[in-house]
């Protein structure tokens, strides 16, 4: 028989409503002056609001148009809803905040699903009476038409799908208003399949709403929606946007699992992330979010505000471009790896507010063998015995690129520099504009890079493995690494059937281990969340995108600034 998965909360019904439509006439970075006035938790009507300090205004508020980068994904998560979601857990290490229970799945449009006897089809039964805020009834037609959309436009959705996810028009089928089926090539491909879908990237779209604004050169709206909100199922609407400035959203009140607690939020565009530190202590603000390490924990003894210390999947990885020199060699790789102060920059850069990483793969996975995963140490000594034995010649001189956008890895790449002089090598930093850095990262024309990214499907082995090293697909391969071996391992742990299993866990760390003996990249530390709130604001929920969920975030109706 097959196995149903009931919904968790009561049905919400979602009548007409008029669309709050904001019009983007200019995207454009800018910024908004830190005299602004003190934020209120109320109005004189009771209307609760928040007002967050974001670094920028999204790139675009379309998905299918890569807008990229926190703002982008937190649009998404305000105004956009998916099939399914992770429920929320209390975090048992961190009192004051939850994080998703990645192991767990619940619906949202979807009021529950069943899965076929083989393990391959999986049935979901869409709620009803679901209504967009233009007024669009909800059903399987969006669902359909959201992944055609996904798969012929410029959306990342299908290289972040893989490898669950790989043709829509043949694995996602229509079976009435109310009912759409996802098969996958084989089981093994069941779990993965409920980890894409139910993150930023399963977002379901009104699409009567898009195919009324498309065109011949735009035949999904993409450009359309780029430029304008309101376009999907979320809980909240946009309201106003203030080019350069800031975006203002509105709860919406029939969202399928209620009406957010928070009335109404003010993103405010802060560049600098010291004066968006600056403007929480003064109470400008009443979240900021994209902190500087050091700015977080000298807030973290301040009773005024809360820091979370809960596990992220948020990573600072050193990526070696693996097909030019000097990291085309294995052994030059091998010892960069004992060249890089891990504990110096957990303590010094991160301020204590970091962990150790061994290997790829969630620490949390069921039945996860860590096996022949070695800790990462600095050790110069180690490090120039592998380079003296592979007959190469020091210093080892090589350039690392950071993000201009991102300061902590700045000072990481300072860390490296001074350290791994002890250890052989010889840096040079160039710090870039963020769009300058990611042109690079395309075009391979770097020799070490450092990212601070996450796996956004991170309980998936298979997403998570393939995420940086995706056979024949050299766009998405950042190191241009390939190594045979790693792929059978990972298509071993598919063909165990379940993701989660003993048998499919001992593939997992097979693969780990090619990856760690070839060291296309290294995880230097595993960071803390880099979000501050006022004391009054509760309900702090870490997702595997880096991005807030305001459904959780309450604040006290009756505090002021």
């Amino acid at each position: 028989m097959p196995t149903r998965h009931p919904l968790s909360f009561l049905d919400a019904q979602v009548d007409r409503r008029t669309v709050l439509r904001g019009s983007l006439l200019a995207i454009a970075l800018g910024t908004f002056g830190t005299a602004c006035a003190s934020s209120k938790a109320s109005d004189q009507n009771g209307t609760r609001t928040l007002v967050e300090a974001i670094a920028s205004m999204p790139g675009g508020l379309a998905f299918d148009a890569k807008p990229g980068g926190y703002e982008g994904f937190e649009f998404t998560q305000l105004t956009g809803a998916g099939l399914i979601r992770n429920p929320y857990i209390q975090d048992p290490d961190d009192p004051g905040a939850m994080r998703q229970d990645l192991y767990r799945h619940e619906g949202v449009l979807a009021e529950s699903w069943e899965v076929s006897p083989d393990g391959r089809t999986y049935t979901f039964h869409l709620r009803r009476d679901v209504v967009s805020p233009a007024g669009n009834p909800f059903t399987a037609d969006d669902v359909v038409w959201s992944y055609e959309r996904k798969w012929n436009s410029t959306s990342i959705a299908p290289s972040i799908s893989l490898p669950a996810i790989t043709d829509p028009a043949t694995q996602l089928t229509r079976i009435d208003d109310y009912t759409v089926s996802w098969t996958v090539a084989e089981a093994g491909h069941g779990f993965p399949l409920l980890a894409v879908i139910s993150k930023i990237s399963g977002e379901i779209y009104d699409s009567t709403l898009l195919k009324s604004h498309a065109t011949p050169d735009d035949p999904y709206a993409v450009q359309w929606s780029n430029l304008n909100g309101n376009f999907g199922f979320g809980p909240y609407l946009m309201e106003s946007y203030e080019d350069g400035q800031q975006i203002t959203y509105v709860a919406n009140e029939k969202f399928v699992l209620g009406k957010p607690p928070v009335d109404r939020i003010v993103q405010r565009v802060v560049p600098d992330a010291g004066s968006r530190a600056s403007m929480l202590k003064t109470g400008a603000v009443d979240i900021a979010v994209q902190v500087l390490p050091a700015d977080v924990a000298s807030m973290a003894a301040d009773p005024q505000f809360s820091t979370f210390d809960t596990q992220t999947n948020n990573f600072t990885w050193a990526y070696m471009q693996t097909q030019t020199p000097p990291f085309d060699n294995k052994a030059v790789r091998q010892a960069f790896a004992h060249a890089i102060p891990y504990g110096q920059i957990i303590e010094q850069v991160y301020q204590g507010r970091a962990k150790p990483v061994v290997g790829l793969l969630d620490p949390n996975l069921p039945n996860r063998s860590t096996e022949g995963l070695e800790p990462q140490t600095y050790d110069p000594d180690r490090s120039l015995q592998i380079l003296r034995e592979a007959g190469v010649s020091t210093p080892v001189k090589f350039t690392i690129l950071a993000s201009s956008a991102v300061p902590d890895l700045q000072d990481v790449a300072v860390q490296i520099q001074s350290f791994g002089k002890a250890a052989g090598f010889e840096t040079q930093i160039e710090v870039l504009p963020a769009a300058t850095l990611a042109d690079r990262q395309g075009n391979k024309a770097f020799q070490v890079l450092l990212l601070r990214d996450m796996s956004v499907s991170f309980e998936s082995p298979p997403y998570s493995l393939l995420l940086s090293y995706p056979k024949n697909n050299p766009g998405r391969n950042i190191s241009s690494w390939e190594n045979p071996d790693y792929y059978t391992a990972v298509e071993a742990g598919i063909a165990a059937g379940d993701s989660l299993s003993p048998e499919a866990a001992v593939h997992w760390n097979q693969a780990e281990r090619v990856w760690q003996e070839d060291r296309p990249m290294v995880q230097i530390a595993n960071v803390a969340p880099l979000h501050v709130f006022k004391s009054d604001v509760t309900g702090f929920a870490h997702r595997t995108d880096n991005v807030l969920d305001f459904i959780e975030i309450d604040r006290s109706a009756s505090s002021s600034q």
